[in-house]
């Protein structure tokens, strides 16, 4: 065990009618850690539901609840929440999702052997919404170690897996300090990966090989709050690519500069066609919403005259109607591959 002498992390957990069952794994396992200097901040978003009366039964000292001073949009909840944190670092734990109890202290001893380091995460496993034991895929999966700041955006960009660092991931707070702004609602929700390049600039970045956290895979289908994201999510992706953009200090990170941006821009694009078609094919979403997806991800990411066009005419009727069977079953296959190899997607 580490003294109580060392560093303070903080576990920052934004709450809003989240299903009690789900943030109760969630905050059992933030106030398990072994790492023993630890504060648990919990920021209840104005709940209406049970979370809060649950919230008065739980007696531990290095628990926090806060509450801001209204109801708030997500990312600003995030941003809210992460303010109250006094730890040296913090770590974002949503409250739906779950972290090993080793996770703190494991990331800890790199940081803390690493003082450059701005952030540490690490893999991912990707899990059933109703059972966190069955794990679907993981994410991230690569060599452990430290990488330069440099080393590690070349990195991600040329990942064709998509990457995450939240849950598990832990960023110092002076680092924090200085990338909060990017969470004042510009971007509406998908603030991960924008943190996550930005944080390049502070510092060096720490990544274990190792399942330190779960995250749970569901969708307003599933009866996840607010969980129809998808048109928000490909713009929150086009503004993530504008800050790369727009920083000197990351374009000079990377061997062919805003051309490794341009590529990836590219990628990303066809991915988010795909995400669409899986959406149609799924029933997730209806035509009307793809075609603005088309058009969203032509606007904000990268034109992809070709996939569009494909996707266009595929979902026109009547054609819709004799494919879309025939497309489930493959795409179930897919999965069926994807979640017995436990590879990323």
């Amino acid at each position: 065990m580490l003294s109580p002498s060392q560093p303070l992390f903080s576990i920052v957990i934004p709450l809003y009618n989240q299903q009690l069952p789900f943030f109760q794994q969630a905050l059992e396992s933030a106030l398990n850690q072994t790492y023993p200097h630890i504060e648990v901040i919990v920021s209840d978003n104005h709940s209406t539901n049970d979370a809060p009366a649950f919230l008065t039964t739980i007696q531990d000292p290095r628990l926090r609840v806060v509450k801001p001073p209204e109801f708030l949009p997500m990312v600003r909840h995030f941003q809210f929440a992460a303010d109250q944190a006094t730890g040296d670092y913090i770590s974002f734990l949503c409250s739906d999702d779950w972290i090993y109890p080793t996770a703190i202290e494991t990331l800890a001893d790199q940081l803390l052997a690493n003082p450059k380091a701005a952030v540490a995460y690490c893999e991912i496993e990707n899990v059933d919404h109703k059972d966190i034991t069955k794990v679907r895929l993981y994410t991230n999966r690569k060599k452990s170690g430290v990488r330069s700041a440099a080393e590690s955006l070349t990195e991600l960009l040329h990942s064709r897996p998509f990457f995450a660092w939240i849950p598990g991931g832990i960023m110092k707070r002076s680092a924090y300090e200085q990338v909060r702004y990017l969470l004042d609602g510009t971007i509406t929700y998908a603030f991960d990966v924008a943190l996550l390049f930005k944080l390049h600039e502070h510092g060096d970045v720490i990544y274990i090989d190792k399942p330190l956290a779960k995250f749970r895979v569901w969708t307003a289908k599933d009866g996840k709050l607010g969980g129809a994201r998808l048109l928000e999510n490909i713009g929150d992706l086009g503004r993530s690519c504008q800050l790369l953009e727009e920083s000197p200090r990351l374009i000079n990170y990377l061997p062919n500069g805003v051309n490794d941006i341009t590529e990836w821009r590219a990628y990303q694009a066809k991915r988010w066609i795909m995400a669409l078609l899986v959406g149609i094919i799924t029933g997730t979403i209806d035509a009307q919403t793809c075609r603005e997806g088309i058009k969203t991800i032509d606007k904000h990411i990268s034109p992809n005259p070709t996939g569009s066009i494909a996707l266009a005419a595929l979902i026109a009727k009547p054609q819709i109607y004799v494919v879309k069977p025939a497309l489930n079953l493959l795409y179930r296959l897919y999965l069926s591959i994807q979640y017995r190899t436990k590879r990323g997607i």
